[in-house]
């Protein structure tokens, strides 16, 4: 299972982060605070579910425009440790949501052909 993951680099006041980060994650105002702060992974999500990935992209967008900082990072399974993450582009993070729609999108087609021939 492949996950991604975003971290925020803080450059100013955190607080402007926080209503955001907290919406999406649930995680709570200390929390977010100290993960900000000490640089940790904010979300993780399963890269192979299509609707958490575009929920970490709506909270990413949401950051951005707040003028944040946004590390986006890509673990492999196959990984050294338990994951191994690697920072991925703001374009590489919405082209792997891209292929995932596709992918998805060609097996509902092949289901539905499948099951029309029943």
């Amino acid at each position: 299972m492949s996950t991604m993951a975003i971290k925020i680099l803080p450059d100013g006041p955190v607080s402007k982060y926080i209503v955001p980060i907290r919406k999406s994650t649930g995680l709570g105002i200390t929390d977010i605070k100290n993960k900000i702060e000490n640089k940790d992974l904010l979300a993780e999500t399963d890269a192979d579910d299509i609707d958490e990935m575009e929920n970490l992209k709506d909270l990413v967008d949401d950051l951005i425009k707040l003028g944040a900082n946004v590390k986006i990072f890509d673990s492999d399974e196959f990984g050294q440790g338990t994951f191994n993450y690697q920072e991925i582009s703001y374009e590489e993070f919405k082209n792997n949501i891209g292929r995932l729609k596709e992918i998805l999108e060609e097996l509902q087609d092949y289901d539905d052909a499948v099951s029309d021939e029943d």
